[in-house]
């Protein structure tokens, strides 16, 4: 029999073939790995209903069912991808609209709620059913990145200019005071919860890095990743599904990979010709296995 890893397992034909004769339980997944890595265009559709640049893009949980935007416009957008991949479906406006440019967005686990942040110092929680604002939460700078714990969808963390990380509850009184996990005199770019252990938080800093954070541990980093270079201008940071590996952006330095409990970087992507230092920047990984990494820059 041919080896598996040919030319047949990037056509329909040759792998519906290969799946009669094999039987092999998992031959769709690398089916699917071959035929994005064997790609020469990938399908694209423009989706307009924005009037400015759009900031932030959020995938719903459990499938992508829903993307969700916002920009320079203020507003938040949301998109039934199916309707608006293959008609001219529009986006519907969430009723909430901010101050100034939006940052940040994020779902809750059920995809009933997003969250939203921005340049107006405020994060607005919104209900997608009914499309209505749910509360507003106070900041006293820009908001430029927010994170939803994966075990308690009343709990966000955000982080600010203000070189604050803070931990809220949905719960509580919107003016009371948030609980304060980190502060810096220098803005946090970026914050995440870990997906499997839910107590541990990383951030990137403007002038202080990549950090890992214990929530039973506040003001004092676990971790400071990078080694003797650990005083970097970090733009971004996201863990893989289980929670073992984290993804940094780095102002005028390439894409780096972590191991979670090891300061020192396990692999540095980079590419003749790659280069970001000016605008704020994102990374994430994709695919099944978290195989893909992929950082997003403006030049």
């Amino acid at each position: 029999m041919k080896d598996l890893t040919g030319c047949g397992m990037r056509s329909s034909v040759g792998f519906l073939s290969r799946r009669e004769l094999t039987g092999q339980p998992l031959m769709m997944e690398e089916f699917q790995r071959r035929r994005l890595a064997g790609c020469t265009s990938l399908y694209k559709k423009n989706m307009e209903g924005h009037f400015g640049c759009v900031n932030a893009i959020e995938f719903s949980n459990n499938g992508g069912e829903w993307l969700v935007s916002g920009g320079d416009d203020r507003r938040v957008l949301l998109w039934h991808m199916e309707k608006a991949i293959h008609s001219h479906s529009k986006p519907v406006k969430l009723k909430g609209e901010h101050l100034s440019n939006i940052f940040c967005l994020a779902f809750d686990s059920t995809n009933k709620r997003v969250f939203s942040g921005g340049n107006d110092e405020q994060v607005i929680l919104h209900d997608v059913e009914r499309r209505e604002t749910l509360n507003v939460f106070l900041h006293i700078d820009a908001v430029y990145s927010l994170s939803v714990s994966p075990v308690n969808d009343n709990v966000f963390a955000s982080s600010s200019d203000d070189g604050r990380v803070l931990i809220w509850d949905t719960r509580e009184p919107s003016h009371g005071e948030p609980f304060c996990l980190a502060s810096y005199p220098s803005a946090f770019h970026s914050v995440m919860f870990n997906p499997v252990e839910p107590r541990l938080l990383a951030t990137a800093n403007s002038k202080e890095g990549v950090g890992l954070w214990d929530i039973r541990k506040p003001r004092s980093s676990l971790l400071r990743y990078g080694g003797s270079m650990s005083l970097q201008s970090a733009m971004s940071v996201r863990f893989n599904s289980t929670g073992t590996q984290l993804l940094a952006l780095r102002r005028r330095l390439p894409p780096v990979l972590y191991e979670l409990h090891s300061r020192l970087p396990s692999f540095q992507f980079d590419n003749q010709g790659y280069f970001n230092s000016c605008t704020m920047k994102s990374c994430c990984f994709a695919g099944d296995k978290d195989q893909n990494r992929f950082s997003h820059l403006n030049w």
